[in-house]
């Protein structure tokens, strides 16, 4: 009896697999790929509008930026810092924005297979990681007044190795 649960669950995650929709055919993969790398220096634009209002160039932070082995991580500023703040993560087929400012604390994402909070493009070359994306109509959260929000994203950046 207990055969069928097994197979049971993996039919069906096998069936979840084969429904998930693949890129349309030649259409590249909303996920960019980064070498290992350091970076070395760049900075990022980010402007917030709606129930928070951000509009600030920050530099990247060096040591808090890398890419290894899939994983990409590039911070600019410090997060939690008051001043504002950004960071782009790569990671398991997800593109992850999140900015911040203080207690104000705002991410959206893009990922494979999925539906895209964000739109946008990063150009990838072996001395630069640049980009633009815009995110409308995020959720965002103030821990300093307990408010929940509607925000709009738009963030461009460029990282240098």
């Amino acid at each position: 009896m207990r055969r069928i649960p097994v197979v049971f669950s993996l039919t069906a995650a096998c069936l979840a697999g084969a429904l998930r929709p693949p890129a349309a055919e030649g259409q590249a993969s909303p996920i960019p790929t980064i070498s290992n790398r350091q970076f070395t220096g760049g900075s990022a634009t980010v402007k917030v509008t709606g129930s928070t209002q951000i509009d600030a160039e920050v530099p990247i932070n060096t040591p808090a930026s890398i890419s290894d082995d899939g994983h990409v991580w590039i911070q600019y500023g410090v997060s939690g810092a008051a001043t504002p703040n950004a960071l782009i993560t790569i990671h398991d087929g997800e593109l992850g924005f999140g900015v911040g400012q203080g207690k104000f604390t705002v991410t959206a994402s893009i990922q494979e297979g999925g539906e895209a909070q964000c739109t946008g493009k990063t150009d990838v070359t072996p001395t630069l990681v640049s980009g633009h994306y815009t995110c409308p109509g995020i959720v965002s959260y103030d821990a300093a007044t307990k408010a929940m929000g509607k925000v709009n994203i738009e963030i461009s950046f460029t990282a240098k190795s």
